[in-house]
C-alpha cells in the first residue's frame, strides 16, 4: 500500500481496477466519475465490472464520503441497483442539446443525463443556493399526514434564496434550477462524452470542503479534475488511455490532455 501523497494531484495512466487497490483505505472524500455507459460501439465505452468497482469504492471512500456517478437510461438503472443500500437520490442534468439527432425520426431526443448519489452515513452537504423572487405566504397548516411526521404551523416567507432542486439546467437560468454551460460552450472539447467543468464544480462544492480529496477513476479529458482544482480540492485521476481518438483518424493522449488542462485550472 502506498502513501496517499504519492497520488495527490496526479493523473495516472492505467486500469482503475489495478490502480485503486494501491490507494490507502478510507482516503477519499468524493468519488466523482463519468463512467463508460456501454451505450455505443466505441471500445472506450465498455462498462467497467460494477462488482469489482464497488469493492474498490467501498474500501476507498471515507465513512461520510459521497460517490457521484453519471449515467443515462439503462445504465442509470444498473448503477442504482448495483448498490441499493447506498443509493440515496439522483440529479437530472438537462443539456442544451441532444446528441442522438440521427435517431430523431425513431425516438425522442435525449435531452438529459443523471448523476446518481451514493453514501453510507450523512455526508458533507453544502446546498448551493440560488436567488429567486421573495415571497410571503403566511402561516402553513400543521402537517398531520404522517409522511414527514407531524409538525406545528409555521410562517413561510423568503428573501428570495432558494434551496437547490434535483435539476441541473443548461439553458436559460431559472431561480429554482442550477445553471451551468455545456462543455462545448466552455471551450475546446477533447472527448465525445466530455462533461462540463461547471457540472463538476457544482458537485465538488456541494459534497466536499476545501482541501479534501476527489477521485475520478475514469477521468477521460479531465473535466472533473479541473473542477476539483478550481475549487481548491486535491484530485486523483485515473485513465486507461486506450482506444483514444478525437476522430476516427486522429489519435489523442488523454493523460497529456488532462495535464495541459490542469495547468490553467
Amino acid at each position: 500500500m502506498n502513501e496517499l501523497n504519492e497520488y495527490l494531484d496526479q493523473v495516472i495512466q492505467g486500469d482503475c481496477l489495478d490502480i485503486m487497490p494501491q490507494l490507502p483505505a478510507q482516503s477519499i472524500d468524493l468519488i466523482l466519475c463519468d463512467l463508460p455507459y456501454g451505450t455505443t460501439q466505441n471500445p472506450w465505452d465498455e462498462v467497467i465490472d460494477l462488482g469489482e468497482l464497488w469493492k474498490n469504492y467501498q474500501r476507498l471512500i471515507k465513512p461520510n464520503g459521497v460517490i457521484a456517478l453519471t449515467g443515462h437510461g439503462l445504465f442509470t438503472g444498473k448503477l442504482m441497483m448495483s448498490q441499493p443500500d447506498m443509493f440515496r437520490y439522483k440529479f437530472v442534468w438537462i443539456k442544451s442539446k441532444a446528441p442522438n439527432f440521427l435517431q430523431a425520426k425513431q425516438q425522442p431526443l435525449k435531452k438529459h443525463e443523471d448523476v446518481c448519489i451514493f453514501y453510507r452515513k450523512r455526508p458533507t452537504y453544502n446546498p448551493q443556493m440560488t436567488m429567486g423572487k421573495p415571497y410571503d405566504t403566511g402561516w402553513r397548516k400543521p402537517g398531520q399526514t404522517g409522511s414527514y411526521g407531524n409538525y406545528k404551523p409555521v410562517y413561510r416567507s423568503s428573501t428570495g434564496q432558494r434551496y437547490p432542486l434535483d435539476l441541473i439546467f443548461m439553458e436559460d437560468p431559472h431561480p429554482d434550477w442550477v445553471y451551468c454551460n455545456t462543455a462545448e460552450l466552455e471551450g475546446k472539447t477533447h472527448h465525445p462524452n466530455q462533461k462540463p467543468v461547471a457540472l463538476g464544480q457544482y458537485l465538488v462544492r456541494t459534497y466536499t470542503e476545501p482541501g479534501q480529496v476527489v477521485l475520478d477513476n475514469a477521468c477521460g479529458s479531465g473535466s472533473f479534475l479541473v473542477a476539483a482544482a478550481k475549487e481548491g480540492r486535491h484530485f486523483i485521476g485515473i485513465e486507461k488511455n486506450q482506444h483514444s481518438r478525437r476522430l476516427k483518424t486522429e489519435a489523442i493522449d488523454f493523460i497529456e490532455v488532462c495535464r495541459e488542462r490542469l495547468k490553467t485550472a
